[in-house]
C-alpha cells in the first residue's frame, strides 16, 4: 500500500534556495513572461525553487496559456522599488496553473533595464514649471516612463508634470517627467504642430510606483483577454 501512496503523493515544494546570481528574486515577485522577441505572453508571480529554476504562477490565480516544453522565454522581473531586470530561461514542466522556467541566465546588455510599454491612448494634461496646463495624449506607459503627445514644446532634459487617469477605477496620477526624446507630428489641414515626447519618470514615491505597476499589470491583463476573445 505504501508503494501506491508514493505514486500519488503530491509533489512537495522545493526548498527556496537559488543560485547567488538570482538573489534578487523573491516569492510573489511580479514578472512579465515574454517571447524572445519581447511579445508579452502573460503576467505572473514568482514561486522560488532551487538552483537555476523558478515557477511562474498566474497573477490572478487563473489558467495560463499553453506552454511548449523547451520553449525559450524572457522574464522581466519587477523589484519593489519599480526597477527591473531581465532573465532568459527555458520552459520545463507546466500545467494550466504554473510554468516552470529552467536554465535561468541573467542578461548583461542594456536590455536588462528596459521596460515593457503598455499602450494606453488616454487623455491627460501636462503642467509646466510656470503653472500653465496643456491637454495631452498618453500614448503608452511603463514603470519607468511614458510617451506623451501635446502641442506644448519642451526642450530635451526639461521636466513637466503629467496628470492622467490611466484606469477609471483608479485615482489620477501626477508624475514628474523628464524629456529624453522628442519628435514633431504635423497635423493634416492644420498649421499647428504636435510634439511627441519619450519621457522618463523621476522622483516617483515608492507607494505611487507600486500603484503604477498594479495599473500597468491590470491594463496588460485586459489587453491579453481582449486578444483571446477575438
Amino acid at each position: 500500500m505504501s508503494f501506491f501512496k508514493s505514486l500519488f503523493k503530491k509533489e512537495e515544494p522545493a526548498p527556496a534556495v537559488l543560485l547567488d546570481d538570482f538573489s534578487d528574486l523573491y516569492n510573489g515577485m511580479k514578472v512579465e513572461v515574454l517571447t524572445p522577441a519581447n511579445a508579452l505572453i502573460f503576467v505572473g508571480r514568482i514561486r522560488l525553487r532551487t538552483g537555476d529554476e523558478v515557477d511562474i504562477l498566474g497573477e490572478s490565480g487563473g489558467f495560463l496559456p499553453r506552454a511548449l516544453y523547451n520553449q525559450r522565454v524572457k522574464l522581466r522581473c519587477f523589484q519593489r522599488d519599480g526597477d527591473t531586470f531581465t532573465l532568459n530561461g527555458t520552459v520545463g514542466p507546466n500545467d494550466p496553473k504554473f510554468w516552470r522556467i529552467e536554465k535561468l541566465q541573467s542578461l548583461q546588455s542594456g536590455e536588462n533595464r528596459s521596460f515593457f510599454r503598455q499602450n494606453t491612448g488616454v487623455d491627460g494634461q501636462v503642467l509646466t514649471a510656470s503653472g500653465q496646463k496643456y491637454p495631452c495624449k498618453v500614448l503608452d506607459v511603463s514603470a519607468g516612463g511614458a510617451r506623451v503627445l501635446t502641442t506644448k514644446l519642451f526642450q530635451l532634459e526639461t521636466t513637466f508634470q503629467l496628470e492622467a487617469e490611466l484606469l477609471p477605477t483608479e485615482e489620477p496620477f501626477t508624475l514628474t517627467c523628464k524629456v529624453k526624446r522628442t519628435s514633431v507630428r504635423a497635423q493634416t489641414a492644420s498649421p499647428m504642430k504636435k510634439f511627441e515626447y519619450g519621457c522618463q519618470f523621476v522622483d516617483v514615491p515608492p507607494r505611487e510606483q507600486e500603484r503604477l505597476l498594479q495599473v500597468i499589470f491590470t491594463l496588460q491583463r485586459k489587453t491579453l483577454q481582449a486578444r483571446r476573445e477575438q
